[in-house]
């Protein structure tokens, strides 16, 4: 599509699968903590707002200094595992390819730490995406605007020529907020009926409708 130059992209659920490692991840904390396991139905809606806000929204209850105590062993767990179970989307490469071969300028923006990143971006998306950016002091996380500006940026473009790419509210909060249009794609972690209620730019349910979006 002429109209963008640059993509952004959210990382867990829109180019990356991480709902089975992320949801052992946090069943591994919890039953150190006599926490009952959750299902990975059950985590999807607490995904997208960052590590602390994913133990907030999976333990409610707990005490807040506990919650606390569980982020940072989550953190620990989850980053020497990240990559055990964690794939891309079954034909994500092929499209990031594609639209890499179009000229397009691509960047990933993630709630998730800059150590995970910037493991699974080497891992994965270096030859197709020119930079991972991940959850720092530097920057707010999203919904904040503050890394997606970074990201254009860094891109060298103008945030009426890009758009974002997500799978939550989180996504589109973060694309409203930073003043782009919005694509929701529905292979993630929320479901359609869900996605078409926040009334995105674009809602998008297989990897071909992606590259088609954009023309490749």
């Amino acid at each position: 599509m002429e109209k963008y130059k640059a993509i952004v992209f959210d990382m867990d659920g829109t180019v990356l699968d991480t709902l089975d490692e992320l949801t052992k991840s946090l069943n591994y904390v919890f039953a150190r903590h006599g926490l009952p396991a959750l299902t990975q139905d059950a985590i999807r809606p607490c995904l997208g707002f960052g590590y602390d806000g994913f133990i907030d929204k999976a333990a409610p209850d707990a005490p807040e200094s506990l919650r606390r105590t569980m982020t940072e062993k989550f953190i620990a767990y989850y980053s020497a595992h990240c990559q055990t179970t964690t794939f891309p989307y079954d034909g994500i490469p092929q499209v990031l390819g594609r639209l890499k071969a179009a000229g397009y300028h691509m960047a990933i923006v993630s709630n998730k730490g800059q150590g995970a990143v910037s493991e699974l971006h080497d891992e994965y998306f270096k030859d197709y995406v020119d930079f991972s950016l991940g959850e720092t002091p530097m920057y707010r996380k999203k919904p904040a605007p503050d890394m997606v500006w970074e990201a254009l940026k860094r891109l060298g473009c103008a945030k009426d020529d890009a758009i974002y790419v997500g799978d939550s509210e989180v996504d589109k909060e973060t694309a409203d907020n930073a003043g782009l249009d919005a694509a929701l794609v529905t292979w993630g972690f929320r479901d359609r009926d869900f996605l078409e209620s926040l009334q995105p730019t674009y809602l998008i349910d297989t990897r071909e409708e992606l590259g088609e979006l954009f023309g490749v």
